[in-house]
């Protein structure tokens, strides 16, 4: 039986006692709805004295592909004004944009994972209502892909970037509000910060243990599955000579290119025998993205139990499989690839890929996948120990 979950947004009640009449900014994006089906812009829009719109990535209500080119507009419903905090210009509200508010709403459905860029796009957030002194309430939702479960690098100390920064985990293990708390804490930012937690959901669960139904986040998110294996195969968006999915109805669930031997490539992933996951040779077609069109030869990845497989392991082995076949078939893209957006102080990367792992150790042959877990091994258990000061659920 399914678990009854509140997020937030559904515990309105909790709200108004830090709204009332308050004029408020919301920053929410498409993937934010009730336990209703109602979006969150239009419950908050109607209850409190909401002022203006904050759009992130995707658009307020999920309506571009990539929000970011949109820097200005008029939501049709509310007819409130949309304003862009993720773009090539600014990455954070500023204080004018900041000026005719006194609290800030922030809601958005996260993927659990440190480059999916909403966390950056919130701490960013946290920072400009520190500085302008608004009190800023995030209401929390669940981790899609569970609350325990720890993977992959852990960027280092002077790594800022819009896909890695404060120290995080590939797969974070903590849900949005959690964030909010650990980097307001660890990082000094000191806003003055509510967090309305989610009911009803333990640490174990993924989204679909809940009651909750699966808006896509994003549009390559169709699933729990397909957000599970982004964990790990989001770094071949980081090579521009293969396909992730993309395109396909299987996003991260096929990895493909035309020049890929796919039955070998399959053969040396079973014997592998990694945990909870089997894999197929597969032929297909994207219909967008690399290879647009175009017949793709590669592998399928199948999920038999979620509960112990390891996503980042696979997708860094996969790699080392394509790369001891097809070396001279593999095409790093640069840092133009993502959303191309101006980078703080610290690291700088030349490839995507590395920007997405937050090391060129996998890339230039320094350590193959299984040598790069064990390496952040210790690292991670510091994040953990870490992260558990800030945890709201059991």
């Amino acid at each position: 039986m399914k678990a009854k979950v509140l997020n937030g947004i559904d515990q309105l009640e909790k709200l108004d006692y830090y709204i009332g009449d308050k004029r408020v900014a919301l920053v929410t994006g498409g993937a934010s709805i009730t336990r209703n089906l109602e979006q969150a812009v239009d419950v908050l829009a109607s209850r409190y004295n909401v002022r203006k719109l904050f759009n992130t990535i995707y658009g307020i209500r999920g309506e571009f592909i990539y929000g970011e080119h949109v820097e200005q507009h008029t939501d049709e419903k509310t007819g409130l004004l949309v304003e862009s905090i993720f773009n090539r210009k600014l990455t954070a509200p500023s204080k004018e944009m900041l000026d005719q508010v006194d609290v800030v709403i922030y809601d958005i459905k996260e993927a659990g994972t440190r480059y999916y860029e909403y966390l950056y796009c919130l701490a960013n957030l946290m920072k400009a209502c520190a500085r302008d002194k608004k009190h800023l309430v995030v209401l929390d939702r669940v981790n899609p892909i569970n609350g325990i479960t720890v993977e992959g690098t852990v960027c280092s100390q002077d790594m800022h970037t819009m896909i890695g920064d404060y120290c995080l985990a590939t797969r974070t293990g903590m849900t949005t509000g959690e964030f909010a708390n650990y980097v307001n804490t660890e990082f000094g930012i000191s806003v003055d910060l509510t967090v309305i937690p989610v009911e009803g959901w333990k640490r174990q669960m993924y989204m679909d243990d809940t009651d909750l139904l699966w808006v896509l986040p994003s549009p390559s998110l169709p699933h729990v599955n397909a957000n599970i294996l982004y964990t790990g195969m989001c770094i071949f968006e980081g090579i521009s000579s293969i396909n992730e999915g993309r395109g396909t109805s299987k996003p991260f669930e096929l990895i493909g290119a035309p020049w890929m031997d796919a039955e070998q490539i399959t053969r040396r992933m079973n014997r592998r025998n990694l945990p909870g996951v089997a894999f197929s040779p597969v032929h297909y077609i994207p219909r967008s993205s690399k290879y647009k069109d175009k017949i793709v030869f590669g592998v399928q990845t199948h999920i038999l139990c979620r509960n112990v497989i390891e996503p980042f392991r696979i997708a860094v082995n996969l790699f080392d499989e394509i790369q001891s076949l097809h070396a001279n078939e593999i095409v790093f893209t640069d840092c133009n690839a993502g959303h191309d957006v101006k980078e703080g102080e610290g690291i700088q990367f030349t490839r995507y890929f590395d920007k997405l792992l937050g090391t060129d150790a996998l890339s230039t042959g320094r350590m193959d996948g299984d040598t790069l877990i064990d390496y952040y091994a210790e690292a991670r258990e510091d994040y953990i120990r870490r992260k558990m000061k800030y945890h709201l659920y059991e």
